[in-house]
């Protein structure tokens, strides 16, 4: 693990909850339309592959469009993530909206872990230990 940006007390950590909220669900939702672009993107490049008829400077256009509009949607997810990094959280799953705050605990590092939709910070866990090693606080 790189050194961290930020150390935290579980309070500093849950004082930046609201914002990490925010963030979280916009890289979902970033997410989410990467996906549907990239799906039909490939469906574009699978016609123009075929040819069978297709209108060939339509699914060109359609194809360079899709592509920008992916490059844009990775741009943004970049920068949100570092949004939430500079807030000093870690992006550890997208899907379950698993963020890490790195915390102290009888003077060792440790995470603190939050899952979207959690009110507060209730969990740590060590540094090389995953969700699955969550312990309450």
């Amino acid at each position: 693990m790189d050194e961290p940006k930020q150390i935290l007390t579980v309070e500093e950590a849950n004082q930046r909850l609201p914002k990490a909220t925010q963030l979280v669900e916009q890289i979902q939702g970033i997410q989410h339309s990467l996906l549907n672009t990239n799906h039909a993107l490939d469906e574009a490049v699978q016609k123009l592959a075929q040819g069978n008829g297709y209108p060939l400077q339509e699914l060109k256009q359609q194809v360079e469009d899709l592509t920008k509009h992916q490059l844009h949607l990775i741009e943004a997810l970049h920068s949100t993530i570092q949004q939430l990094e500079n807030l000093g959280g870690y992006l550890k799953d997208v899907t379950m909206g698993l963020v890490d705050f790195c915390g102290m605990r009888d003077g060792e590092l440790i995470w603190l872990c939050w899952r979207l939709g959690e009110e507060q910070i209730r969990f740590w866990h060590g540094l090389e230990e995953g969700f699955a090693g969550r312990q309450p606080i």
